[in-house]
């Protein structure tokens, strides 16, 4: 049975601290001659262990998180499913009967601040201890900083949650993604000159601030058009109080509907505003587009 050197997290949105830390995994691997795998899980611990009737929000959906981590380089992903029984269990007894036993691991090489076994109490001095009695190779990858500040998950939802989409973008290391299936809306778009698709993004995906975003869209095949989202509620067309995500691609014409859809936000461009009349909804459209524009150069 094939032996790995592994890490472990939960590494949502898989930004550049964790790619750090792949990336160390990955030579150690080679150092030591053996292939390498990440540990994850699914779904959220707070979705499992907290009473909360919100659901936290989230960079990565487990296929994003997935993709992103292969894409890397890491030669096998294993998604184990966070239960309360998992949680329940003591460090060692997560390291030994849940990596060592089931997935073969024989060394560990975990980031700076990185906790394991029931409330977290498995830091790395712990761990260090437990692969010791256990005959694994054991390392700690230090932080990765950007201007002196540790990169975390929990800044860029922040980030994103203002709007300030490229600092999230320079923390994750790139650009920000909502993916989703093109559903029908209301036509208002089309009506005015300018088509939107509508997209239904997964529940639990992060959606940053309302407001209009120059972004660049996968459709159709077709990679990096340019176009312009608008986030937000439509108070005066719907009742339902829901957030609405759509875009509008540039010199773009075809049918797009029950089709996947992947729109990267690149730059904030303003706040949602409201329009006394169509003309005025309109014209301030023909703006956003030729700011876009500007921006793309």
């Amino acid at each position: 049975m094939v032996k790995y050197i592994a890490t472990t997290g939960f590494f949502d949105g898989v930004h550049r601290g964790h790619a750090a830390v792949l990336n160390r995994l990955k030579e150690t691997g080679l150092s030591l001659n053996l292939p390498v795998c990440a540990v994850t899980f699914w779904p959220h611990p707070r979705m499992v262990l907290n009473s909360e009737p919100e659901k936290p929000k989230l960079l990565s959906s487990v296929e994003e998180k997935k993709q992103r981590i292969e894409t890397l380089g890491i030669d096998r992903v294993i998604v184990i499913p966070f239960t309360e029984e998992l949680a329940d269990m003591s460090p060692k007894q997560f390291i030994a009967d849940e990596l060592v036993a089931k997935y073969n691991i024989a060394g560990l090489c975990v980031g700076y601040d990185h906790h394991i076994g029931k409330n977290r109490t498995g830091g790395f001095d712990t761990i260090k201890r437990i692969c010791n009695d256990l005959g694994l190779y054991c390392e700690q990858v230090q932080p990765f900083l950007v201007d002196n500040k540790v990169i975390s998950s929990q800044k860029i939802r922040k980030h994103l949650a203002e709007g300030n989409v490229e600092e999230a973008n320079s923390m994750l290391g790139y650009t920000y993604t909502l993916s989703g299936t093109v559903v029908h809306g209301k036509k208002l778009g089309r009506i005015i000159g300018f088509p939107t698709a509508n997209i239904e993004v997964n529940s639990l995906k992060l959606i940053p601030r309302d407001g209009v975003y120059a972004v660049r869209v996968d459709v159709n095949n077709r990679r990096n058009l340019k176009g312009m989202l608008y986030i937000g509620k439509k108070s005066g067309t719907d009742g339902s109080g829901k957030t609405f995500i759509e875009v509008n691609i540039f010199d773009f014409d075809g049918d797009i509907y029950s089709r996947e859809i992947s729109v990267g936000l690149e730059h904030f461009v303003r706040n949602n505003m409201i329009f006394d009349s169509i003309d005025d909804l309109q014209a301030r459209i023909i703006k956003d587009k030729e700011n876009i524009q500007k921006y793309f150069g």
